[in-house]
């Protein structure tokens, strides 16, 4: 074997272990359990919005109130599934939150609903086949 392909060789072991290493970490990590949420959740049904970009809205004003833990956002189904911290937060901190984020375009009024009521249903997004869809509906 020749010197000049030694470097060569050095290089494509380390990064064959690299993958190696980084697909074992992936492979522990997937085999973790699930924790399910620690607190309560409130289902609240948004009206107002105008269009699906205003989930980003929504949801960035529902995770800036202290103790909210995930919020699960869906303009199709029109509200949010909120998971907060058990007594620390109150619906009406919530509702609160969301009048406040209205902008010029957007009014955004929430009013809390009983839990599973609400069915956010997660679909795959293809972008393009998105765009085109929504053009003609």
């Amino acid at each position: 074997m020749s010197p000049r392909f030694f470097p060569f060789i050095l290089l494509a072991l380390f990064l064959v272990m690299q993958g190696v290493f980084s697909w074992g970490s992936l492979a522990i990590s997937e085999e973790l359990p699930a924790q399910p949420p620690s607190g309560e959740t409130i289902t609240l049904k948004i009206d107002g919005w105008t269009c699906a970009s205003c989930e980003k809205d929504v949801h960035a004003a529902l995770m800036g109130v202290s103790g909210v833990q995930s919020a699960e956002v869906s303009y199709p189904s029109g509200g949010a599934i909120v998971e907060v911290e058990t007594g620390q937060v109150n619906p009406d901190q919530l509702v609160q939150a969301l009048s406040g984020a209205s902008n010029a375009f957007d009014t955004y009024e929430a009013s809390v609903i009983p839990n599973g009521s609400l069915s956010i249903e997660k679909k795959e997004s293809t972008g393009f086949g998105d765009f085109w869809s929504s053009l003609f509906n």
